[in-house]
């Protein structure tokens, strides 16, 4: 029973230590974007915007024991919207952790979480890919399941790429009919 006490102490400490160089940043709105739209009166969400570290340093690292490798750190920040009469408001921001650091922590995806009324939003599907590829579409639609995934309207739309920050996205959110 000690060696497993032993062995379970050293993979937490292992754990905790793998966490460093995670520094919230003095200005987080310094780079944000708004999104803004109609949305569906059975719905609720959340958005989760998801930090990686970009450094190749090990000690921004954890080891992936299934993959056999090791995969960047990542952060995830949760954010609620301001419904009021259909319509949704909600301010982003996009420097929740200093990049820097050591591990030079950047916002990836953010994506939609969502669920029925009264529900806890759990299930989360991209919505944005922030690499700087290319501008947005000006108006985005979204359809969401019973089972909280959402789909971009038309199905055949991918993930938004976008590079411009700082401004307002139009996004509508509705119920997926069946």
């Amino acid at each position: 029973m000690n060696k497993l006490t032993c062995l379970i102490v050293t993979f937490v400490l292992i754990g905790c230590s793998s966490m460093t160089d995670r520094v919230e940043f003095n200005e987080p709105n310094e780079n944000f974007i708004d999104i803004e739209g109609s949305l569906s009166e059975s719905i609720t969400y959340k958005v989760a915007v998801q930090y990686v570290a970009k450094s190749e340093s090990k000690q921004c690292k954890n080891y992936n024991w299934l993959a056999g490798l090791y995969v960047s750190q990542s952060e995830t920040f949760d954010y609620w919207p301001s419904v009021s009469n259909g319509q949704h408001h909600l301010h982003i921001p996009l420097k929740e952790l200093s990049p820097d650091t050591k591990c030079q922590w950047e916002p990836n995806i953010i994506s939609i979480c969502a669920n029925s009324v009264g529900k806890n939003p759990s299930a989360c599907s991209s919505l944005f890919f922030l690499r700087g590829q290319h501008d947005n579409n000006s108006e985005i639609n979204v359809e969401c399941s019973d089972s909280g995934f959402c789909f971009r309207v038309p199905f055949d739309r991918h993930t938004e790429d976008i590079n411009i920050l700082n401004k307002t996205y139009s996004v509508n959110i509705n119920k997926k009919e069946t």
